[in-house]
């Protein structure tokens, strides 16, 4: 729509916005006026005032600057979403403030059968390679995993190594691999898909519920940044049920594209899967 163009109003809801537009549009340039109606736009500068006159609401920007909504086709909503439920060391700076957030979610989760958090920082450990005997000492008699932050990486407790049944004689898997200490015993640190996959297959699925809120808590965090498009680069089949679960009870702020994950070993049996698609 061209600068001082205009349109009728009609019953549903008109809003205009006062202030500096960035239109990223050539065409349109920039200007000091927009108007919007049912997610459209329906005028700018002169003819977008002109409605402010009759609008249903007009925002003053102020010092403020009004954009374009950014799209991401690389994201992880519902990884990120499950996040804000465990253990918060995403931004910790040492293994020791890790081990400390650990233990304290642990002794405010009692009932927690496993302790799963994510996304610390590898570098924190030489050649990222973190012992389980660090873990053990915030919590034994419970599984312990963390994720790194490229979640091609888990670092888990000897009790989840325990349950996982790896152990000296636990060969590698074909894609990833077991850290051991000199002695041939897991370290503690799983590395690639595979060999994360020895730990993660353990822990007990999510309630349905929970998924529902990990996707309405990332789908309020990306329109915050006003990200209004995602692609989730990472969806398991079980997944997909968990985004179309989140669309009926209208708690997507987003529109999510899902991609499935193509698995190395299984690719060829996960062709007959079509990639579904949940909007907003």
């Amino acid at each position: 729509m061209t600068e001082g163009q205009g349109s009728m109003v009609d019953e549903t809801v008109t809003r205009v916005f006062l202030g500096a537009v960035r239109t990223g549009s050539d065409v349109h340039g920039d200007t000091t006026a927009l108007a919007v109606r049912d997610g459209r736009v329906l005028a700018l500068g002169d003819g977008a005032r002109a409605l402010a006159e009759v609008a249903d609401d007009v925002v003053e920007l102020g010092d403020g600057l009004l954009l374009p909504a950014f799209g991401d086709g690389h994201a992880h909503p519902l990884f990120g979403g499950l996040e804000s439920f465990g253990p918060q060391i995403k931004d910790l700076a040492s293994v020791d403030a890790i081990v400390a957030e650990v233990g304290r979610w642990a002794d405010a989760h009692p009932d927690a059968e496993w302790i799963v958090g994510a996304s610390y920082d590898p570098a924190l450990a030489p050649d990222g390679e973190f012992d389980a005997r660090w873990l053990d000492a915030a919590v034994t008699q419970r599984p312990v995993v963390l994720r790194a932050h490229d979640y091609h990486t888990v670092w888990c407790n000897t009790e989840a190594l325990r349950r996982a049944g790896v152990r000296d004689s636990t060969p590698d898997p074909r894609l990833g691999w077991i850290v051991r200490r000199p002695d041939g015993s897991p370290l503690g640190t799983l590395r690639e898909w595979h060999a994360c996959d020895l730990v993660l297959d353990q822990v007990p699925a999510r309630e349905e519920a929970e998924l529902v809120e990990a996707v309405r808590r990332a789908g309020r965090a990306y329109a915050r940044a006003g990200i209004t498009w995602v692609q989730d680069a990472w969806v398991e089949p079980e997944m997909v049920e968990a985004y179309l679960a989140a669309a009926r009870h209208d708690a997507l702020s987003v529109r999510v594209d899902l991609a499935q994950r193509a698995d190395p070993d299984r690719w060829r049996e996960q062709r007959g899967s079509s990639t579904r698609r949940a909007g907003a």
